[in-house]
């Protein structure tokens, strides 16, 4: 993030209190607006043509930039407060996968961080100990489909079935993330009809492309504001480069002040 360091010019009498005052006000304005700029920015997954996860990575479409994604990943309200309210909520698709899940799993614990889980149903039922060792360890588990299809491109009836049989392995989930972020009308009306709520992500780190542990990292730290939603996997390929980038997340996060919890949606 660029800075600019603020000019100070030196005057004398009452002309000094008035310069001071106007010159914070417009040095206010201009923080706030780059502020607002870097906020928007970080949504950068689209609610119908997001980046897919990792399971179907032959067929990917490309991301475009809009606010929709934002508004319908926007979490509960974090609590009130300076230091309160920097909040991050780290979430982590494709799992279960019983060599990195295990791996995430122990560096929040390290810090004591909570995440969301959006499991597939077919991992799950693979892993039943891990689908019950994330949930033991307090972390949010949310339905990510059984098998992992567009949905927008499905009828009714099986986006239902999809979301029931996942469910029938997980237990009864409160929140959905579609594969990929593909959403329509259809997909939302049948979340809401099982009792689910849709939850995207504002930040993504693209690490199903395996761009180095360093690019992950800076892509989760630098995209990151209070209430940012995170997007990483833990299944869905190899994903050595998200466990190395979330160590460095953790930190660096943590260092600025930031606490990490689950999705006020999702149980």
């Amino acid at each position: 993030m660029n800075t600019t360091t603020p000019t100070t010019t030196t005057t004398t009498g009452a002309a000094t209190s008035t310069r001071t005052r106007s010159t914070r006000a417009r040095g206010a304005a201009v923080l706030g607006a780059a502020t607002a700029v870097l906020v928007v920015g970080a949504a950068a997954v689209p609610a119908d043509a997001a980046m897919p996860a990792s399971a179907a990575a032959s067929n990917r479409p490309a991301a475009v930039s809009t606010s929709l994604a934002a508004r319908a990943a926007a979490p509960a309200a974090a609590p009130t407060g300076r230091r309160a309210s920097r909040v991050v909520y780290l979430t982590f698709d494709d799992g279960p996968n019983r060599v990195y899940t295990p791996q995430v799993l122990d560096l929040l614990r390290r810090y004591r961080a909570k995440a969301t889980f959006f499991m597939i149903g077919s991992a799950a039922r693979a892993n039943p100990a891990l689908v019950a060792r994330v949930r033991s360890a307090g972390h949010a588990i949310g339905n990510h489909t059984f098998s992992h299809p567009w949905l927008s491109r499905l009828p009714a009836s099986k986006i239902r079935s999809e979301l029931r049989r996942t469910d029938a392995v997980l237990g009864r989930t409160t929140c959905l993330r579609p594969p990929g972020g593909f959403v329509n009308g259809t997909v939302r009306a049948v979340a809401r009809s099982e009792g689910k709520s849709v939850q995207l992500w504002t930040v993504d780190t693209n690490d199903w492309r395996r761009p180095g542990a360093s690019t992950i990292g800076r892509r989760a730290v630098g995209g990151a504001r209070t209430g940012s939603v995170v997007l990483m996997h833990d299944g869905g390929g190899p994903r050595r480069q998200t466990v190395a980038a979330l160590a460095t997340t953790l930190a660096r996060l943590s260092a600025q002040g930031y606490r990490f919890e689950r999705l006020p949606a999702c149980r």
